[in-house]
């Protein structure tokens, strides 16, 4: 394959500068230039620093043998293995119930303790220096795990391998080159242990819009660091130049990105299709579709992960606690709703979300988890199955969070990924320019990361997208700004005599549709105005323009507004643009506007 001008200019680089900065937007080749690099100076000796086990695994295989791959926390691990007596073979991650019984503290103080304890292991200080009960607390966890008395965990042994390899007490490799991948998701222990390693020369490379990790602490390396060079990666070998617009719409309006992302791919064929939703809740919602259809699925992450905490819930709520053994902290609550009450105090997302799916399914969880094992391992051993044969009918089913590095012909975006306008509000703006002016200001990077993982779930498409998620209305409209803006004043509006602030992009989509609802009747509007489209109200919309209804009857039928129905049969692709265009002025002229009228122009 012949290198692009960009991706000659980074190799050239190489040889000319000790800190290189690349910034790489999704599918333009970035291991690849890497791997280019890594070969063109094979006298070198290189570490390549994976940001997971799964890209650790990949690169081993593709790189030459003068390179090192390995991940941060692999490296880590080694080393503490090595050089501590710390007992690394059984560790765990801490939630705000362990914290309290351990230290005796209500939840809210082991809340704000396990905060502070991260945010220690995520940032280069020496020490927790308040004396509050909170801060306290974080410092004895990371004493009781030094000395035994808690088990250690991942964030744990990483800041301690920091302070040892700072303070030069442990030993270390000299490296000529060392290449940091995923810089994006960077937080400050890692960039402080890369910038610690012996290394001649050391490459930054990312794409700053795939930063999905702040709620782990990840602070953003490439924004961070200081670089002799800095270069692009801005063509894309993955999509074609519909989903590079679409990337770009995004990127531009609520991002802040000036660079565009370039694409001269042209494939329309389909033969592979992802779905990409916000939460696991919507993953077993289509697994319960697929088995319900017979038709095949393969979740990405194991199922085991997937549906641990669902289960163990469910074993909660039936009272059988032995049987809970992977979410130990599960068996502190007596009932469901002191489990949904300590949820809604930490407000634990992934624990609320996992009770809705336990509540609307009951036992079908543990048949839906068997099937999923059955077509995950059918995968893992395709080739000897012929599994492999049955590609076009495969469904892979994953979250954003987990979608990073695939990519597959068509996809569809779910619709549970927070709408845009919510977004702004929580952030506290009141129109798009507001939030555009405030974003290198913004403190509430988590929130900012929501942009970020539909962005990761748009680029996973390399020919086709199925546009589910309301936030393609946004990035459809040649009036986006406007289109907003008008979203976040009416959602203001309904909700202006609420005294009790709503965290919109976090609160329970049914819970938040009813609210909506009711404030609508309340404003004499139409009951389902500006509210998320129900996949069995798109099935409706369909059908009722199929068969030739007037587009005012259509949305009188659907509780909604003509504009509504006109944007939904957009973005479903049931009409283009001009179509739309049409039956608007249509309706503007208080003529009749139906598909036979689009059959006859």
């Amino acid at each position: 394959m012949d290198l692009t001008k960009e991706q000659k200019e980074i190799v050239k680089a190489v040889g000319k500068y000790k800190n290189i900065k690349i910034n790489a937007f999704a599918g333009t080749g970035k291991t690849t230039t890497l791997r280019y690099v890594a070969k063109e100076y094979k006298d070198r000796k290189i570490l390549y620093l994976a940001f997971n086990s799964a890209i650790k695994n990949e690169a081993s295989s593709s790189f030459p043998n003068n390179t090192y791959v390995k991940t941060t926390h692999g490296l880590a691990y080694s080393a503490i293995k090595k050089y501590t007596n710390i007992d690394l073979n059984t560790l765990r991650n801490y939630r705000a119930i362990d914290i309290s019984n351990e230290f005796e503290i209500p939840y809210e103080k082991a809340l704000s303790a396990l905060k502070i304890f991260e945010n220690f292991c995520n940032n280069t200080q020496d020490k927790i220096s308040e004396e509050d009960t909170e801060h306290k607390t974080a410092k004895k966890m990371f004493e009781h795990m030094l000395i035994g008395v808690l088990k250690p965990t991942h964030s744990f042994y990483l800041k301690y391998y920091y302070l040892l390899i700072s303070k030069e007490q442990i030993p270390q490799y000299q490296y000529d080159i060392i290449m940091l991948d995923e810089a994006q998701d960077t937080n400050e222990v890692t960039l402080g242990i890369f910038n610690c390693l012996n290394s001649k020369i050391k490459i930054y490379v990312g794409d700053r819009h795939q930063q999905i990790y702040s709620f782990r602490g990840s602070k953003n390396a490439l924004d961070k660091i200081s670089c002799d060079k800095q270069l692009y990666l801005s063509q894309s070998f993955r999509f074609n130049e519909t989903i590079a617009n679409y990337a770009n719409i995004l990127l531009r309006n609520f991002k802040n990105e000036q660079v565009d992302i370039k694409s001269y791919k042209n494939s329309t064929e389909i033969k592979s299709f992802g779905y990409i939703s916000r939460t696991n809740a919507q993953l077993i919602c289509i697994i319960s579709n697929r088995i319900e259809q017979r038709k095949p699925f393969v979740t990405i992450r194991n199922p085991e992960e997937i549906f641990s905490l669902s289960i163990e819930i469910y074993y909660l709520l039936n009272n059988e606690h032995d049987q809970i053994r992977k979410n130990p902290f599960l068996k502190s609550f007596k009932d469901e709703e002191e489990l949904a009450d300590y949820a809604k105090q930490t407000d634990d997302f992934e624990l609320r979300t996992a009770l809705k799916v336990v509540k609307e399914y009951q036992e079908r969880i543990f048949e839906f988890k068997e099937i999923a094992i059955k077509f995950y391992k059918a995968w893992q051993n395709r080739k000897s199955n012929n599994f492999e044969k049955r590609l076009e009918e495969i469904l892979f089913l994953t979250t954003a969070h987990t979608a990073k590095g695939l990519e597959w012909d068509s996809v569809i975006v779910a619709d549970d990924f927070p709408n845009f306008a919510d977004l702004i509000i929580d952030m506290g703006y009141t129109t798009l320019q507001q939030y555009q002016k405030e974003l290198k200001k913004l403190s509430n990077q988590e929130l900012v990361d929501e942009f970020n993982l539909f962005y990761v779930a748009l680029t996973r498409a390399k020919s086709k997208l199925v546009k589910d998620s309301e936030n393609f209305h946004y990035l459809m409209s040649p009036k986006l700004e406007q289109l907003i803006n008008k979203k976040i004043s009416d959602i203001n509006e309904e909700f202006e005599k609420n005294d009790e602030k709503i965290v919109f992009s976090k609160m329970d989509s049914e819970e938040l549709q009813q609210i909506k609802e009711n404030k609508n009747i309340e404003n004499k509007k139409a009951r389902k105005s500006g509210l998320k489209w129900k996949l069995e109200d798109k099935i409706k919309l369909k059908s009722l323009f199929k068969k030739n209804l007037n587009i005012n009857i259509i949305a009188s039928k659907l509780e909604r507004t003509p504009s509504a129905i006109l944007g939904e049969l957009l973005k479903s692709e049931i009409i283009n643009k001009e179509e739309q265009n049409t039956l608007y002025r249509l309706l503007k002229n208080n003529q009749k506007a139906s598909k036979s009228v689009l059959n006859q122009t």
